[in-house]
């Protein structure tokens, strides 16, 4: 039974209920009737009785077939009344809410007229502290809402939550009900005990343009922070809300604030790819070199407008993070080459280190970034710092086995003779991994074909591993000495001569020299001579004329 203020007090037992305020799925112990069903005195059955009867009688003209046609009709109207009635009934029981919540919630103004007239009850709340204020404002009820504020609503009482009735109208962007909330003084700076939100910041976080224009005309601070330290102008740029940044902005909103994730408003929208939020931040001065810095966010995920912006408003490009990543090396990670050569056009160190000891060169060859390795090798880089492994790039080119990166280098001075932490050169990788083509290039200079005989720590020389193949490659490059000797006695006539002429041509040595070949007479190895004298040649430096032999 109601009591006299038209409350319920008696608990029905409940199953369970999905989630907070969460009334789809309530269900009642015992019998397993579910929310809505009609009592048990309701007649059941009645409908399949009426038609039984119905085929049985007689004829009818078609008058009589409108009248019952409507008065079915009714009838089911009728019908869906009372299961709502008995739905809106059912969940009374269930949250011990009075006939105001119930009106408040289903929007029945005439109902609201006559409850909320009583005083004692306007402020009732039910067992999840939720008042007819409440409900109303929750649904965006407006004229509701208006009634019970007239009436003497508190305009302010929390749920259990602690939202107010102005947090739940902002959260669900129901801006008239909003102008009327302020209108009677509900309190716009209120605070969420548990994530310290405040409507401004539910509003710009949630794109709500609207409700932000009318909180700040309400005098909502603009600085006010969640439990994260994020403030309002923070939620807008990370979600990219352009014109509530402008509001924001004119309102006050400290441009350099730290949120979340020790980041700026600058710094997300940097993230966010927000390329007309930036360009506002911008014109408000920010520091656009803090710990974290913007412009090392926008060169890592490629975004070449945002990081032309951020350089042009005065951006450091050789500064690293606490990671030990510089700027060009981030920009290089994203295989973005404008970002690339612009900041190397602003003198980024071409040859800065991360963490693992890799320059911006190791980084493209890494990733078979051709068009990134041409920009870097423009401005002259070293090519003989190594990482931690004792890689150079070249190394690392021959290792991936990418035959134009390798060629490159090679043209660019990068040399052949460097070895890694295993004493290996780059002819060892070459051989092992049986590519002609990474051979022939890395011995294009006649000179480094004395590395062929150099070994590594395990005392492996490129010649010695090249011979262990089931098919060397060396023969094919240099041609057999002979088809009837034997392959391991030796490499060929230029090899031979490559490396006499790297001996004789020691500066050490004074002129004239004499060499002469032990040989059987008619075995043709007087054919030496013509390649010695070749080979020397090549050695020379090109501003000399090489030295007549006889």
């Amino acid at each position: 039974m109601w009591d006299q203020r038209g409350c319920l007090p008696i608990h029905v037992p409940l199953g369970k209920a999905t989630t907070y305020r969460g009334r789809d799925v309530l269900e009642e112990k015992g019998d397993g009737a579910r929310r809505g069903s009609p009592p048990p005195s309701t007649p059941v059955g009645r409908g399949s009785e009426q038609r039984v009867r119905r085929r049985i009688r007689a004829p009818v003209d078609d008058e009589q077939h409108a009248d019952r046609r409507s008065l079915r009709k009714n009838r089911k109207g009728a019908a869906r009344s009372r299961s709502a009635h008995w739905r809106s009934l059912h969940l009374a029981k269930c949250y011990c809410e009075s006939l105001l919540i119930v009106a408040a919630r289903s929007n029945n103004v005439q109902a609201v007229k006559i409850l909320a007239a009583d005083v004692d009850v306007i402020d009732e709340t039910d067992n999840e502290g939720w008042s007819a204020l409440l409900n109303a404002a929750h649904k965006g009820h407006a004229e509701v809402t208006k009634i019970l504020l007239e009436n003497g609503a508190a305009v302010d009482l929390p749920d259990l939550m602690g939202w107010s009735p102005l947090m739940w109208a902002v959260y669900k962007c129901h801006p008239e009900v909003v102008d009327l909330l302020l209108q009677y003084g509900a309190h716009v700076n209120l605070i969420d005990e548990e994530d310290g939100l405040t409507p401004l910041i539910v509003a710009a976080g949630r794109g709500f343009t609207s409700i932000v224009e009318r909180l700040i005309a309400a005098d909502a601070q603009v600085n006010a922070c969640d439990k994260f330290s994020s403030t309002a102008l923070i939620w807008a740029a990370r979600k990219g809300h352009l014109p509530i940044v402008q509001m924001l902005l004119n309102a006050g909103a400290e441009v350099d604030a730290v949120g979340m994730g020790s980041s700026t408003a600058l710094m997300l929208a940097t993230k966010g790819n927000y390329l007309g939020v930036v360009d506002l931040l911008l014109t408000r001065e920010p520091n656009v070199n803090v710990v974290d810095q913007a412009s090392r966010i926008a060169a890592r995920e490629g975004y070449a407008d945002i990081c032309e912006s951020l350089i042009n408003s005065g951006a450091f490009v050789n500064q690293c993070d606490k990671y030990g990543n510089w700027i060009l090396i981030s920009a290089v990670r994203s295989g973005n080459a404008s970002i690339v050569r612009m900041l190397l056009e602003k003198f980024a160190d071409v040859n800065a280190r991360d963490s693992e000891n890799r320059t911006a060169l190791h980084l493209a060859i890494d990733k078979s970034f051709m068009d990134i390795v041409y920009i870097i090798l423009e401005r002259k880089p070293n090519l003989e710092l190594k990482n931690k492994d004792g890689e150079t790039p070249l190394l690392r080119s021959v290792k991936s086995r990418h035959v134009a990166l390798c060629e490159l280098l090679v043209k660019a001075g990068a040399k052949i003779s460097a070895t890694d932490n295993n004493g290996d050169n780059a002819l060892h990788y070459a051989l092992r991994a049986r590519s002609r083509r990474l051979t022939q290039t890395l011995l294009a200079n006649p000179s480094d074909s004395r590395l062929l005989y150099r070994p590594n720590r395990l005392g492996q020389t490129p010649y010695s591993i090249d011979q262990g193949n089931p098919q060397p490659i060396l023969p094919l490059i240099f041609g057999p000495i002979d088809a009837d000797q034997q392959m391991d006695t030796m490499l060929g006539y230029d090899i031979y001569s490559n490396v006499l002429a790297d001996i004789v041509c020691e500066p050490s040595l004074s002129l004239p020299l004499t060499i002469g070949l032990y040989a059987k007479w008619g075995s043709g190895k007087s054919i030496l001579l013509a390649k010695l004298k070749d080979s020397m040649n090549s050695f020379s430096r090109n501003w000399l004329e090489g030295a007549h032999l006889t």
